[in-house]
């Protein structure tokens, strides 16, 4: 087994759903081998109405959790998914920054240990991981893991610029154009999205994403609209990237 030496920041945005941001955490320590490296970091927005109700639950639980290295909650403005993962990058302190959700579980014991192992394959420490999250599988990277040398060569972790979709997808094209992509088949973190039939529809996916009859909201077809303009954008960070890798 390589040596351990990675610290691992998970990010997770959340509102309204303190129940399964409990179930996100509580399944993370369950399947990591070291929870003593991992820390994990919550946003949620200040109108949130049950931010007492997140506070209650991870307190009943407070014993599990001091196994963690750290767990935190960034009480802020209702500034968007996009915004509030890179919130949460510009306070987390592992080596590795994991893209978390509250619709997701980690299934598969030793998830941190099989990173370690993928690791080693990258001396330069430039790389864009993935788990197989039980849907999309190998064909989109759901929940992009990079290095803290990415994060700091790019400045940012997510773009900030969407309201709901396409932050995987930003991170995921960037790391194919330096043929940097690399899929963990074998390690389950199932994602409960509602559009793949695993969950209902509830007020945090109807807030941007959907309504209650299942129709898309505007807020889908800006972040498109977004993605398609900001082409260059994801090129000329691809080649910052390229840049580190070649020892510019």
């Amino acid at each position: 087994m390589p040596k351990i030496k990675k610290t691992i920041s998970l990010l997770c945005p959340t509102r309204e759903r303190p129940d399964k941001a409990l179930g996100l955490i509580l399944s993370v320590l369950e399947t990591a081998i070291y929870p003593e490296r991992v820390e994990v970091l919550f946003y949620i927005d200040e109108d949130d109405r049950t931010r007492s109700d997140y506070i209650k639950k991870f307190r009943s639980h407070e014993q599990e959790l001091k196994r963690f290295r750290r767990c935190l909650f960034a009480i802020g403005d209702p500034i968007g998914i996009s915004k509030a993962w890179n919130e949460l990058a510009s306070r987390s302190q592992g080596n590795l920054l994991v893209m978390a959700a509250d619709d997701q579980t980690y299934n598969d014991s030793g998830w941190d240990t099989r990173l370690d192992e993928e690791v080693l394959r990258y001396p330069d420490d430039i790389f864009c991981m993935w788990f197989n999250d039980g849907h999309w599988q190998d064909k989109l990277c759901t929940f992009p893991i990079v290095s803290r040398k990415w994060y700091e060569t790019l400045g940012y972790f997510t773009s900030g610029m969407f309201e709901c979709l396409y932050d995987d997808l930003w991170i995921m094209e960037i790391a194919q154009k330096v043929g940097r992509l690399n899929y963990i088949p074998d390690i389950l973190t199932e994602h409960f999205h509602w559009s793949y039939g695993k969950s209902e529809i509830d007020k945090t996916y109807e807030r941007n994403q959907v309504n209650w009859g299942g129709e898309l909201k505007p807020a889908v077809k800006r972040d498109m609209d977004m993605f398609k303009r900001t082409a260059r954008y994801r090129e000329l960070d691809a080649r910052k990237i390229a840049a580190v890798m070649e020892g510019q």
